[in-house]
């Protein structure tokens, strides 16, 4: 418990710590934590998340031009119904994509984290101590979501920033306004606290694994946000 809390003060000792014990099964704990979050925050946000899929849905089909227009409420209307009234298998298909959405996004981080450091920097650290300083690490995610949360629920709204976001540069939906939304305040905190970690598994300075990450987080963070504009 102490070392889930001093990630965010401490991270250096946390991480020294958990490298002298190299035990895979430190990573447990923030995994389970990050699940019951993922899933706190489906059902925190559930109406709002229902409300967000029939705000998108009814734009798609109303304004897509490959739908007929004789068609487009008949289609609409069988589309919200099961928006509104979902199968039991959605629901449950909801929850265990919320329960394993960060889980899974720390082993993938971790395979990047192993990319960058053994391979670029010629170091040898093993992929089960860097899926434990990457869980820990992703407590931060944890303290993000407590903080948007309320404010998603407080502003009935999913676009909510903690970082260049808050300058409103570009329509909702284009490459400026998502490249500007994914310039978060929580993500860049996560890099340096990996950078800080990979210092510690590679014991060398943190200064070129934190341009490396930044590196790799503006070039995901472009990708992604090409991709989400030419499917808004």
């Amino acid at each position: 418990m102490n070392h889930l809390l001093n990630v965010f003060l401490e991270p250096r000792d946390v991480f020294t710590s958990l490298h002298e014990r190299n035990d895979w099964k430190n990573s447990l704990l923030p995994f389970i934590i990050t699940a019951i979050v993922g899933i706190a925050s489906m059902i925190a946000l559930g109406d709002l998340l229902v409300d967000v899929q029939i705000e998108q849905t009814e734009k798609y089909i109303m304004e897509s031009s490959k739908i007929p227009e004789d068609q487009k409420e008949e289609i609409l209307a069988e589309s919200l119904s099961s928006i509104k009234d979902p199968s039991t298998g959605m629901i449950a298909f909801g929850y265990v994509t919320s329960a394993l959405s960060t889980p899974v996004r720390i082993l993938f981080v971790a395979l990047v984290v192993m990319l960058i450091g053994n391979f670029f920097f010629g170091g040898k650290a093993t992929y089960s101590n860097i899926m434990v300083m990457t869980a820990y690490t992703y407590m931060i995610s944890v303290l993000e979501a407590l903080v948007k949360i309320p404010l998603m629920i407080s502003k009935w709204s999913m676009d909510i920033h903690t970082g260049l976001g808050l300058l409103g540069l570009g329509e909702k939906g284009s490459f400026l306004y998502n490249f500007m939304s994914g310039m978060d305040l929580f993500s860049l905190w996560r890099i340096i606290v990996l950078a800080v970690g990979m210092s510690v598994l590679y014991n060398r300075d943190i200064k070129p694994f934190a341009i490396a990450l930044i590196i790799y987080w503006l070039l995901q963070t472009t990708i992604l946000s090409f991709l989400g504009s030419l499917f808004t």
